[in-house]
């Protein structure tokens, strides 16, 4: 259930589609929290090139993982380790929202409505609803967004409400190229679940 919960919040923060400018900030990096099990987890969120180039680092167990989207699937690298767990992606008929470019096809296929305003770490945020799959049942994703960047989700699952919250933010620095890519000794193993999925209701 952990790995599942990390793969739902991932989810909803990992562009999906590379090449696509999901932000209107260059480049970032994004603290984010969440309690899991009586423990706090923290992501690291980085991006560069409008969002099209994202890659997350969480520590588990005491070692880091690093996620990124990679030829449509969705790699979770251990790089101290050399492995890699690779699992599908949304796929390109189920990308990421792009929130700083929604279009009325996007709006009314997610279900997305706008809920006013908020801070959060400083920044002030647009708030949205929006449906999603899991395991065959819809539910109701909320985000709060700031330039096109989730910095806060909230889930409420079977597992009870699950959410994220950004308590930094840094615009416009320089971000190691590496950090998008594999390098030629990780070793990918194929894992035959994957992530949920945004609902279409077409």
């Amino acid at each position: 259930m952990k790995r599942f919960i990390i793969a739902l919040m991932m989810t909803l923060c990992i562009s999906a589609a590379a090449q696509e400018q999901f932000y209107t900030v260059r480049s970032g990096i994004v603290t984010m929290e969440m309690e899991m099990m009586g423990q706090k987890v923290t992501q690291m969120i980085y991006f560069d090139d409008y969002g099209a180039k994202q890659a997350t680092l969480m520590e588990m167990r005491g070692r880091k993982v690093r996620s990124l989207e990679v030829d449509g699937k969705n790699m979770m690298i251990d790089d101290q380790e050399k492995t890699a767990m690779s699992m599908p992606s949304m796929g390109p008929q189920m990308k990421k929202i792009n929130f700083s470019n929604l279009d009325e096809k996007t709006i009314r296929k997610n279900k997305i409505k706008e809920l006013g305003e908020e801070e959060v770490a400083g920044k002030t945020c647009t708030r949205y609803s929006y449906k999603m799959l899991m395991m065959g049942n819809v539910i109701t994703a909320y985000v709060w967004v700031y330039k096109g960047v989730i910095l806060k989700t909230s889930v409420k699952t079977d597992f009870g409400e699950i959410g994220m919250t950004a308590t930094k933010i840094e615009e416009d620095v320089e971000i190691d190229p590496a950090l998008f890519t594999i390098s030629d000794d990780i070793t990918i193993q194929e894992h035959r679940s994957g992530p949920p999925q945004h609902f279409d209701y077409e």
